[in-house]
């Protein structure tokens, strides 16, 4: 059933059932408070029930469509398009808050000539952007003409990060004026909260099965520690995907169980796993901003990731950055961690927890979205 028209509308899109539970819906929740019409656009994917329940007990209406997550299709990109531009007129649409590379691209554009005010967030740039090969290389540039184009159309642009941000100015893809970042999706700090670092010390790494998340760089350095220091614990934790730099699920158990390392697959309970864990570990490529990393320094722990876009902002007396794909530092950095005494790992843990009060609390970032809006007084 359409909604009933109201003066303000906001349609949500996006591929991904997961991320709009686990990272927007706090944002849902604070524009539902204020009376505001809310629609969703979303895959119906593994997550899609569980969507549906959490839209049905706030009063959300729930539109599936299968949106493509990967690879050119003219023909269905199109369809995707001219579907949209229709919904937003049927639905009287007044906002379209956008998410990942398809909604932010055919949202922004099938608002054209409308009243419709699309607000893009670049959630991070993928792996057209990470991996270098020729069709990434084709794929780059035809991405880019989409962006430059629908992001002219586009009310405003959200980065997760400057990096981001620098990149897309520097490409021309963005009006400057147009643009802000904040901090991710946020975190919610009551549902990570501080806990004691545990006394067996263990590392966690948390992220998609990506070659691009640095998981091939974490294992190796993991099972040369283990050799060293057998009663380190280091764990891996994150599922299976689509993507196309994914990496066997059953080549990392294999690994996992020869090296006397902890494969714990998909984790549910996030925040439990952080607190059984001492040191978090992502050494990813290139991240938006990634939200296991938020959760982390919501739960006080001490971080080694990468110095590259995204994950150097996690870093703030802290923990450890090591350069991209070297996964001989990525170990001199968890040894060193390995060496620290108590307090000095305590002290981590604190400026971890001070770095999410201070910029990554997701009630923090949900009003600078609402800001933009610009329909609350």
């Amino acid at each position: 059933m359409i909604p009933s028209i109201a003066t303000t509308h906001v349609l949500i899109v996006s591929n991904d059932s997961k991320s709009l539970l686990d990272f927007r819906w706090g944002l849902i929740q604070s524009l539902r408070q204020q009376q505001t019409t809310v629609s969703i656009v979303c895959n119906q994917d593994a997550s899609f029930d569980a969507l549906q329940q959490a839209a049905k007990q706030d009063q959300v209406q729930l539109i599936p469509y299968p949106i493509r997550n990967n690879g050119l299709n003219p023909l269905a990109d199109l369809k995707f398009l001219i579907w949209l531009r229709r919904l937003y007129k049927t639905h009287v649409i007044t906002h379209a808050l956008l998410y990942r590379v398809k909604p932010v691209i055919y949202g922004s554009l099938a608002a054209l000539g409308t009243s419709v005010k699309p607000i893009a967030t670049i959630t991070g740039l993928g792996y057209v952007y990470t991996q270098k090969t020729a069709k990434t290389t084709i794929l780059r540039f035809i991405t880019n003409q989409l962006y430059r184009l629908s992001l002219a159309r586009s009310h405003w642009i959200f980065f997760q990060n400057k990096d981001d941000r620098e990149f897309f100015l520097n490409q021309n893809l963005v009006n400057t004026a147009k643009t802000s970042v904040v901090g991710g999706s946020g975190v919610d700090l009551d549902t990570f909260p501080v806990t004691p670092l545990p006394k067996t010390l263990s590392f966690l790494m948390a992220a998609r099965l990506l070659r691009d998340k640095g998981v091939l760089e974490y294992l190796e350095a993991a099972a040369a520690l283990k050799k060293k220091y057998p009663h380190v614990i280091f764990k891996l934790a994150g599922g299976k995907s689509d993507n196309p730099a994914a990496l066997k699920v059953e080549d990392i158990q294999e690994f996992c169980e020869n090296h006397n390392l902890m494969y714990m697959g998909e984790v549910k309970d996030m925040p439990q796993a952080l607190q059984a864990s001492s040191i978090f570990v992502l050494p990813s490529y290139r991240e938006g901003m990634p939200r296991a990393g938020l959760e982390a320094l919501s739960c006080a722990r001490p971080i080694v990731t990468t110095d590259t876009q995204g994950c150097r902002d996690l870093i703030s007396n802290n923990g450890f950055m090591v350069p991209v794909q070297d996964t001989e530092t990525l170990k001199q950095a968890m040894e060193q961690m390995i060496l620290l005494d108590r307090p000095k790992l305590e002290e981590f843990a604190q400026n971890s927890r001070r770095l999410a009060e201070t910029v990554y609390d997701v009630r923090f970032v949900n009003q600078q979205i609402l800001s933009k809006l610009q329909i609350f007084s």
